[in-house]
């Protein structure tokens, strides 16, 4: 009896040392992401701020704006990944009509984006002189252009 009362003593506080250590993971795994989020953004603020001659006071208030505008279209893209995670997690218990109400969601994510950023770029205009309203456009290309250059370069050898 005394064995069994051990054992299974044992093997709680195993599992909660085990439970504590995969959240502990989970957590370093979040603040891993975060900091990576983090130097993207601002990898992104200096790039935008060299490739539109931005004043201090510009790129102040120009980012709080920009970030404003790139958490709504994040949180549009977000609430469209969870119903597809969640449809695919129905399996074969997904009718037509759900299929349906979800791809059309998908279809019209991109004119909701869109609405944001016409909504944000009229708010731009106060901040931005004419060129560099030009000149914005053409750093969100650049920008994409310039990850995927530094995604394919092969990798140096250390």
């Amino acid at each position: 009896m005394k064995q069994t009362a051990t054992l299974l003593i044992l093997s709680f506080a195993a599992l909660f040392a085990s439970t504590a250590a995969a959240q502990h993971h989970g957590a370093k795994k979040d603040e891993r992401r975060q900091a990576r989020w983090e130097e993207f953004r601002q990898a992104k603020h200096a790039f935008y701020t060299e490739k539109l001659e931005l004043t201090a006071e510009q790129a102040e208030a120009f980012f709080k704006l920009y970030d404003e505008m790139e958490q709504r279209k994040f949180e549009l893209s977000r609430e469209m990944r969870q119903e597809m995670r969640s449809l695919s997690k129905k399996g074969e218990a997904v009718t037509d009509a759900e299929y349906k109400a979800v791809a059309d969601k998908a279809a019209a994510l991109p004119e909701k984006e869109a609405a944001i950023e016409k909504e944000y770029y009229a708010k731009f205009c106060e901040i931005l002189s004419p060129r560099q309203q030009y000149l914005y456009h053409r750093c969100e290309i650049d920008f994409q252009k310039s990850l995927i250059k530094k995604k394919t370069r092969p990798k140096e050898k250390k």
